[in-house]
């Protein structure tokens, strides 16, 4: 596939970040979306994370994972349980993995969007947030595919990481939902899997906000953006690609239970992609393994979906999903 020059749209979208932002200091894709530490205070920062966890041979695969307060005492429990022979599995934690958006083009792990997430580790959960290599850098199926092979070394470094492999639920967001949901539905296909090592990529839960899952359904992005992604400046070379890249394709009886969320005021990705990927999890899975909930007066990456009620909601549902509390 021919390669697209995407060098000076990139630098366009980030001077324009900048100019409504009103903040210079937005040079990178990554600054796009700021990291956290921009707006938490060092006391509201988390005291038990681990940074740049790396699963994968790219540099930009890695995570970060933020646990409880209670962390240091389940390490040593954990240890204890070790030292008598009882085998290190004692307390395991459930866990929350972010995929981050931005057009799969931009965006870093552990932003300010991320934050509000770590609600969750006052409610009990290790929460993670997922780096993967952007585009242009790597185009599709790279990103998929090191979205697996995160899944498969968290769920086979459970001890290590004092996290409950049967209990992980996938957030993504825009773009990160494309990746999220086509990353777990495609488990049961097999697409993919010889790409990413034969990895486990299977999950019981998937949150996804605002998905952008269907290159054939309602409003695209800006053409430039999926040519990026794809690596092509000819769409039509990659049909195939942009085809089997939408979730929808690999949605099974056995999807796991999944929780749409979009605004109908949404000007960048229409709440119809939502919508329309409900429509076939509830066909192919059924009614009861998806919920569709399509928020008022909400707008693209919406303020109103990162407040903390709609967040504790969120949680609510997933502690209701595992049997957690």
């Amino acid at each position: 596939m021919k390669e697209l020059n995407v060098t000076e749209l990139i630098k366009q979208a980030i001077s324009q970040t900048a100019d409504r932002f009103n903040n210079n200091n937005i040079a990178t894709v990554e600054d796009m979306i700021p990291h956290m530490r921009t707006i938490l205070r060092e006391n509201e920062y988390p005291k038990n994370y681990k940074e740049n966890i790396q699963y994968d041979e790219s540099p930009d695969a890695v995570f970060d994972i933020y646990y409880p307060d209670d962390y240091c005492e389940a390490v040593k429990e954990n240890r204890e349980r070790e030292n008598k022979g009882c085998g290190a599995k004692g307390h395991l934690y459930p866990v929350f993995i972010e995929i981050h958006g931005g057009a799969w083009y931009f965006g870093q792990k552990s932003s300010i969007e991320f934050a509000p997430f770590l609600e969750g580790t006052r409610r009990g959960f290790a929460c993670i947030s997922l780096g993967y290599t952007l585009a242009p850098k790597a185009v599709y199926p790279q990103p998929v595919t090191e979205i697996k092979k995160a899944i498969a070394y968290i769920k086979s470094h459970g001890e290590e990481l004092h996290t409950d492999p049967d209990k992980i639920v996938l957030w993504g967001g825009s773009a990160g939902a494309q990746l999220a949901a086509l990353s777990a539905f495609s488990h049961d296909t097999g697409y993919l899997y010889k790409e990413s090592g034969f990895s486990d990529s299977s999950v019981k839960m998937l949150v996804l906000w605002y998905g952008c899952h269907s290159f054939f359904v309602g409003k695209q992005l800006d053409n430039w953006i999926y040519k990026n992604f794809f690596g092509t400046d000819d769409l039509s070379k990659a049909s195939e690609s942009i085809i089997l890249s939408n979730p929808g394709c690999h949605v099974t009886k056995n999807a796991p239970y999944t929780i749409l969320q979009h605004g109908l005021a949404d000007g960048v990705v229409p709440y119809e992609q939502s919508v329309y990927l409900y429509n076939i999890i509830t066909t192919m899975a059924g009614e009861d393994r998806c919920r569709l909930y399509l928020s008022e007066n909400c707008d693209h990456a919406d303020p109103k979906l990162f407040s903390a009620d709609n967040v504790n909601k969120m949680f609510d549902h997933i502690e209701e999903f595992f049997g957690v509390k």
